[in-house]
């Protein structure tokens, strides 16, 4: 189904309902609906030709859905950006998006005019609030006629400096994903979402805003991640749902008093955007009495491929593929292997991405000529179908002809007292190619009580000599993306760039 018309029909179904909170006011879902249109009506005026790239840049505020469903209801093709990006980076993005306009929040009006001012190609710039308050601009209903395999966004992952990697999706890729998510979570109308994570990631974007606005669901807004205001939420919203990411669970179980723990209001406690290490599961589950549902994703693949249920949740995997969702364990060379052995997990289906925008021949290396996808991610299933992920295929260690996965090294190291983070990574060898290297970022008050022979020692205790990182190096943080996810090729270049 085409995005608007499924967004617009559920407005209608739930008009009186609270569609949107933050901190100072909140909405309906008939009013959100009028605001988007009104932002649509202006977008068919302001741009002469159709399903253009319109820029979009917003914190978490209401702005960035008024404005999403407002592109999407005028018939063109929104690409949201992400609103910690430098103005050069925006400027990047755009130019390469060939974006006429950029709508964005007035908090992030220095941005996008220094953007704009950069750029060599004209385009316009206009703060949403703006364009809420015009008189020449109506609520008249949109009713798109765009069809459901056209483009609807463009969500850029990479290349802010070098070569951009747009993601291309379609209605039916994002349609298709908030139908089988919402098969296994079966969000509804009484549910409270807490929007912690950036609404212009994808995880965010399909989860929250079309997983709780087509159902009904309330979605509170936060600017930021504060573990204090999000476990107030908790404790005094009804039918809560989260989802977030590994750092932010590891942040609301440790500062979460033992009372609000054992009388919350959380419904489901979903983690994405990056693997959730089992200690951290479990130690959940202890204080809260409830367990984690980790699911697994790419931007590629609108994003869910396969998420734990609460009747049949295993800790320690991502659960099975979810329905309409294929998926294969395939050998480099692109042979499908059996159950319990280890390989890249591929994936078909309406979810998968129609390609990166402009760039044919980084599309085709994601493909394989029976047009399954190629996620980059190793993993391997078990007999009853359930997932586990044990690393990228690009972080894949070799050493001295010996295979490395980085996260069964740092899931042990997580695992020692004081440890906050760590990041495995291959450094460069001369007689073994590559040996593991271990990056440690450690709670404040173990600063100084830790040290790399009790981490190694620990090491020799649960791992084989040769999965021992040959060095540890402790830092004060780890360069992550938006969605905190760390992002280990900043280390490597940081580290032990390339001579």
């Amino acid at each position: 189904m085409e995005l608007f018309t499924a967004f617009s029909q559920a407005a209608k179904q739930y008009s009186g309902h609270t569609a949107l909170e933050w901190e100072g006011g909140s909405l309906t879902y008939d009013q959100l609906l009028e605001k988007s249109n009104i932002v649509g009506n202006f977008l068919r005026q302001a741009i002469s030709s159709p399903r253009q790239n319109v820029g979009l840049l917003s914190a978490n505020t209401p702005n960035f859905p008024f404005a999403l469903f407002g592109i999407l209801g005028a018939e063109h093709i929104a690409v949201p950006l992400n609103p910690l990006l430098k103005p050069e980076e925006v400027a990047t993005l755009l130019t390469h998006a060939e974006s006429p306009l950029l709508l964005y929040d007035p908090l992030l009006q220095e941005s996008a005019e220094a953007a704009a001012a950069m750029m060599e190609t004209d385009i316009r710039t206009i703060p949403i609030p703006q364009i809420l308050q015009n008189e020449k601009t109506d609520g008249v209903p949109l009713s798109p006629g765009v069809k459901s395999d056209n483009l609807s966004m463009i969500l850029y992952t990479s290349g802010t400096t070098g070569n951009p990697k747009g993601v291309m999706l379609s209605h039916r890729n994002i349609y298709s994903n908030y139908a089988s998510f919402t098969q296994v979570l079966d969000f509804n109308e009484k549910d409270t979402f807490l929007c912690i994570l950036p609404l212009f990631h994808t995880y965010a974007m399909t989860v929250i805003l079309f997983g709780a606005l087509l159902r009904g669901s309330r979605v509170i807004l936060f600017p930021q991640f504060t573990p204090q205001k999000v476990i107030e939420a908790f404790a005094r919203e009804p039918n809560v749902v989260i989802v977030a990411v590994p750092p932010m669970i590891h942040l609301i179980t440790r500062f979460t008093p033992p009372e609000i723990a054992q009388n919350n209001n959380i419904r489901f406690f979903v983690s994405g955007g990056g693997p959730l290490p089992v200690d951290m599961a479990l130690a959940y589950k202890k204080k809260f009495n409830q367990e984690i549902l980790e699911g697994y994703g790419l931007t590629e693949t609108s994003p869910v491929v396969a998420i734990n249920s609460p009747e049949g949740n295993k800790i320690g995997t991502i659960g099975p593929p979810m329905p309409g969702v294929e998926v294969e364990i395939r050998t480099e060379q692109g042979q499908k292997l059996g159950v319990g052995e280890i390989g890249e997990l591929c994936v078909r289906g309406d979810l998968v991405m129609l390609g990166y925008y402009k760039n044919h021949e980084m599309t085709k290396s994601v493909f394989w000529e029976d047009r399954w996808f190629r996620s980059g991610d190793l993993a391997v299933m078990d007999d009853e179908g359930y997932l586990k992920i044990v690393g990228r295929l690009k972080d894949l260690i070799v050493c001295g002809g010996e295979n490395i996965y980085p996260r069964e090294i740092e899931e042990i190291l997580l695992r020692y007292p004081g440890v906050a983070e760590a990041a495995v990574v291959g450094e460069p060898n001369k007689l073994r190619s590559e040996v593991p290297h271990a990056f440690i970022v450690l709670q404040e008050d173990a600063k100084g009580q830790v040290a790399e022979s009790q981490l190694r020692k620990y090491c020799r205790e649960h791992l084989a000599e040769y999965k021992i990182p040959e060095g540890f190096t402790f830092v004060e943080d780890l360069p992550k993306t938006a969605t905190r996810k760390i992002q280990k090729e900043e280390i490597k270049t940081k580290y032990f760039p390339k001579k």
